[in-house]
């Protein structure tokens, strides 16, 4: 479904956003960018301030987490970076992959209607509809004294691409990937998800700030997590781990139940284990 049309007008997201001080009020976009994740850190680093968007319609160099390429085709998928400035301590940064994470699933979940409950989240913060992955979330942080300074938050949203648009995994152990389109049948509106999207995470991104938000946000997380309570491999650069989902804690990480013990991991891929898989 790739089309030549013209150019998206991504500052009419501003209309879709709500809220007394919502993100994205700055919106800084082309019809094409190398990364808007490295277009946002460097604005970050100059002192963007929190809620500047950077957001176009083709990326030629995106990439995910361990620097994997994340592929996107021109003019149909919503490919964006946000910088956020969140009062947190360093040790709570990993809660801005929660957030996020809610933010596209709630956001989604009025562009699927009655199809909402297929779309759930992958841990840490991939967001995938009937198993499929729909959309990835990269979040890298700047962090001084133990405070956080600024934050990243990169997205790449399948949106309205048809199954020759969507590349292959490129292993295994990846999910197979597809498109809110795919899946529903309808067209979206860019901006207008982008603005929705924006709205969802400003919600989210406050309640990492108190002990007690922190602690309403993983219980939101874990009714809306597909990998709570599941057989999962954990790949990490010290090694595979095989268990149980047990919990996410509300500092965000994934504690896994192996023969008695629990060992908490923030940061890891995770594949979930089928029931005729052999490990």
């Amino acid at each position: 479904m790739t089309t030549d049309k013209k150019p998206t007008d991504w500052q009419s997201a501003k209309n879709f956003l709500r809220g007394e001080r919502p993100l994205g009020t700055i919106i800084h976009s082309a019809p094409e960018m190398r990364s808007t994740q490295d277009e946002a850190k460097k604005a970050a680093r100059a002192g963007a301030p929190c809620g500047a968007v950077f957001v176009t319609d083709f990326q030629t160099s995106g990439r995910g987490r361990r620097d994997r390429i994340w592929n996107s085709a021109p003019g149909i998928d919503l490919t964006f970076s946000v910088v956020l400035r969140p009062n947190i301590e360093s040790r709570h940064v990993h809660t801005l992959n929660l957030a996020a994470a809610l933010a596209v699933k709630t956001a989604l979940g009025g562009v699927f209607g009655d199809k909402k409950d297929l779309v759930k989240i992958k841990w840490p913060n991939d967001v995938i509809a009937d198993g499929k992955k729909i959309c990835g979330i990269l979040c890298e942080c700047a962090v001084s004294d133990g405070r956080l300074d600024y934050a990243v938050l990169g997205m790449g949203v399948n949106v309205n691409g048809a199954r020759e648009d969507i590349p292959p995994p490129d292993s295994a152990d990846r999910p197979e990937a597809a498109s809110i389109f795919m899946e529903t049948g309808r067209l979206s509106c860019l901006p207008r998800l982008l603005g929705e999207i924006l709205t969802e995470l400003g919600h989210f991104l406050k309640l990492t700030e108190t002990g007690d938000g922190r602690r309403e946000l993983a219980e939101i997380y874990r009714i809306n997590c597909a990998t709570l309570g599941r057989k999962v491999k954990i790949i990490t650069d010290d090694g595979i781990f095989v268990g149980v989902s047990a919990d996410i804690a509300s500092d965000g990480a994934l504690l896994l139940a192996q023969g008695g013990k629990t060992t908490a991991f923030h940061a890891a891929d995770v594949v979930h284990v089928r029931a005729e898989d052999h490990l």
